[in-house]
């Protein structure tokens, strides 16, 4: 027992010394928001959900670092000012998500600090549908939005930001999107029948006129994809085909302008897929076109296998570049062109940069998952 007792007597007085030390305070963390995003260009990626709230995220366009997200109802459409200083969300936010009421509301937030600076109730009509440029259009010094509406029949709601109050549901039976002018005085929509429905609006936001334009393609054997470009104050759209038309929506009646293929004859049998399948470079006019092989009466919808770079000037393909997966792509104005694709079945996002030096000829640099992903808008 002595000896078990002087083991004992050893053992604390060997561990009392550190028992009694006085423990270092550990330092408070000090826990903050960040009061604005990160500085530079950003492409905004519209992820779209219809089980919940979804969101605009917001990567930084020279790496696709991550900046910050603005929340958003169901199956958000949105828009950016022309400064892209400001955001425009339409959404739903259904009470009991599967039924019930919903309340449908455009949001307008402060792209800097991410902050919302103002919510207006809209009609709970809105196409609730996968995001698109054409769904939600802004006028140029923000006074008034129109959201694309459709029950399935097809309307459109006119806000006036400045009041916070709808002034008018225009319908638009047999089209669809909205192409605003650029003053805002007025908007057009491709309509089944081959035309383009053009409508006056008055300085409140009531319809002052409206008028169709003479048939200008043919939806049983070219149809057009309702996405568009604006070049040179002009409206561009690209058929199943792959052909571009240019079409000049300045007076009271769109008047076709200009139209050529670019895609005829090359083997392969390779046409426009996706959903906003190109994107212009106004610097080198340049437009962009996500392309697939095998095209058939059916395929428009198809991934991307390459993304072609064809010259508005010279009217040729410049490039044809690989570039798979993609459903919509969307391109800054730089010199140098950033090419930035979606993929939206899978949730992906991908950079690529077009050498002007080699045609046009774009490699990809970065890609990211990002869950949900179907638009993406970059400035």
């Amino acid at each position: 027992m002595s000896r078990i007792w002087g083991a004992v007597v050893v053992i604390l007085a060997t561990v009392s010394p550190v028992a009694t030390q006085a423990q270092e305070p550990i330092p408070a963390e000090q826990i903050s928001v960040e009061q604005a995003i990160k500085p530079g260009p950003n492409v905004f990626v519209s992820s779209s959900e219809w089980a919940g709230a979804g969101a605009i995220n917001i990567f930084s366009t020279a790496d696709l670092s991550y900046k910050g997200n603005y929340p958003t109802g169901m199956q958000a459409q949105f828009t950016l000012s022309p400064a892209a200083d400001t955001g425009y969300v339409a959404s739903a936010f259904p009470k009991r998500i599967t039924y019930g009421p919903v309340e449908a509301v455009i949001q307008t937030f402060d792209v800097p600090t991410l902050k919302m600076r103002q919510e207006v109730v809209i009609l709970p009509k809105f196409a609730q549908i996968g995001p698109g440029q054409g769904n939600i259009q802004v006028s140029a010094d923000g006074a008034r939005a129109l959201i694309q509406n459709a029950t399935p029949a097809t309307s459109v709601t006119v806000v006036n930001l400045k009041t916070g109050k709808v002034t008018a549901e225009v319908p638009i039976p047999g089209c669809w999107q909205i192409n605003m002018a650029p003053d805002g005085g007025k908007f057009s929509s491709l309509c089944g029948d081959g035309t383009m429905l053009t409508v006056k609006l008055t300085a409140d936001g009531k319809v002052a006129g409206q008028a169709h334009s003479r048939p200008f393609f043919d939806v049983e054997k070219d149809p057009l994809f309702t996405h568009s470009q604006r070049v040179d104050g002009d409206l561009m759209f690209v058929s199943y085909s792959g052909v571009l038309y240019r079409v000049s929506d300045k007076g009271d009646v769109a008047e076709l302008v200009d139209t050529f293929a670019f895609a005829k004859g090359v083997a392969g049998d390779w046409a426009p897929g996706g959903y906003a399948v190109m994107g212009y470079n106004a610097p080198n006019r340049v437009m962009f076109v996500i392309m697939h092989s095998g095209a058939k009466d059916g395929s428009h919808k198809n991934l991307s296998e390459e993304l072609w770079a064809v010259d508005l000037k010279t009217k040729t393909v410049q490039y044809r570049s690989v570039a798979k997966g993609l459903t919509q792509i969307a391109v800054s104005q730089d010199p140098i062109p950033l090419i930035f694709g979606v993929n939206s079945h899978l949730g992906g996002l991908y950079r690529f940069e077009a050498d002007p030096t080699a045609r046009f000829a774009a490699k990809l640099t970065h890609e990211l998952p990002v869950k949900d992903a179907a638009y993406a808008v970059v400035r």
